[in-house]
């Protein structure tokens, strides 16, 4: 074959996009997102070096990726809100480019609805909160206005959602064989040490121990045990993320609900074990619910709805809209069909750029 013809067929290769046994490897890297391919050959019944190569494809076209993600005890330990950004229509991509290269931005949305951005944002405390808020997103040129909902709790988060490529007994085989090798572990909070194995890992979840041991300047057994501690003790878990739009998920809806406080618990609850939903948290407002779907098409947000009102009565939603661009994902900054671009590490602890010497 003809070096034109090699270069031809790896094109094609990589525009192929995401097939059936791809999401079957994604499901699989959701449930053991640092499994060695030997040990998800036989549950998948594929050849360690099938799953190799086929990885290998995903992550370098940027269709797929292992990252970290926030845990139980990082969200209970940190100040989390949902930013609504009114633009000025001529400067909303300019708005948005700033936002995204901002650490604190975790996640951006252009929308529909009553806000042109919805921004995920996290920082270490409240005060943080405000000063990002009035120093760094306020004075964009082109922000209108913002309007800020604090997270209060949170009941499901996208790195606990997943796909439903693989068979009941599949799934099993593949949570049990992660959990074996899992200590339960006391959580002792984020060190420094923490948080740059936290950044390497952001940007590959997968990266080989012994070269993430080298660029933190310890033994791989050494790094394995911390990986094991930051994991076990829920404060931060690995998730497989992939470029949905190409995969078939192409839509993201947020619905704002209200629901009376003595219901928001069991609401929340039972919203978080619907399969569409990738988010589900409460905020401080009237609207005290707020949920986010991946979905199939437009047409199916009104089905969920109708589902959703007939399963939790009493709780109303007074607002919805459809994303029409994931712009920045837990940091990863996306083109229009998902795929990965670039990497902005979220590092909800570190000082803005406004605050002083004294403060750092």
């Amino acid at each position: 074959m003809q070096d034109n013809d090699v270069m031809s067929a790896l094109d094609a290769d990589n525009d192929r996009g995401i097939d059936e046994i791809d999401l079957r490897i994604i499901n699989a890297l959701q449930l053991a997102p640092r499994s060695k391919w030997l040990s998800l050959a036989g549950p998948l019944e594929l050849d360690a070096a099938t799953l190799a190569r086929r990885w290998n494809r995903l992550s370098e076209s940027s269709l797929a990726w292992v990252t970290v993600t926030p845990g139980p005890q990082v969200l209970g330990s940190i100040v989390t809100a949902i930013i609504e950004i009114d633009c000025s229509p001529e400067l909303l991509d300019t708005v948005a480019a700033r936002l995204t290269v901002l650490a604190h931005a975790v996640t951006i949305e252009v929308s529909t609805g009553r806000a042109d951005l919805l921004v995920t944002a996290g920082t270490a405390d409240l005060a943080s909160m405000s000063r990002f808020i009035s120093e760094e997103i306020a004075t964009i040129d082109g922000v209108l206005a913002t309007r800020t909902s604090i997270i209060t709790r949170w009941f499901t988060e996208g790195g606990r959602w997943r796909l439903n490529a693989l068979a009941p007994s599949e799934k099993g085989v593949l949570t049990t064989s992660e959990n074996r090798t899992a200590v339960r572990a006391r959580s002792t909070g984020i060190s420094e040490q923490d948080r740059k194995v936290l950044t390497i890992l952001a940007y590959d979840g997968r990266t080989p121990m012994k070269e993430l041991a080298d660029a933190i300047g310890v033994s791989p057994a050494a790094c394995k045990r911390q990986i094991d501690r930051l994991t076990s003790s829920g404060l931060v878990a690995l998730r497989c993320e992939f470029a949905r739009p190409l995969a078939g998920l192409p839509v993201l809806a947020t619905l704002w609900c209200r629901v009376e406080p003595e219901l928001l618990d069991t609401a929340g609850r039972l919203l978080s074990r619907a399969p569409e939903v990738r988010n589900c948290f409460a905020v401080v407002g009237a609207d005290n619910l707020v949920v986010q779907l991946w979905l199939h098409s437009p047409a199916e947000l009104d089905a969920f709805e109708i589902r959703l009102r007939k399963e939790i009565s009493g709780l109303y939603v007074t607002e919805r809209s459809i994303v029409l661009h994931l712009r920045k994902l837990l940091g990863h900054v996306l083109d229009q069909d998902g795929r990965r671009t670039s990497t902005i590490a979220p590092d909800v602890w570190l000082p803005s750029r406004t605050d002083s010497p004294e403060d750092r």
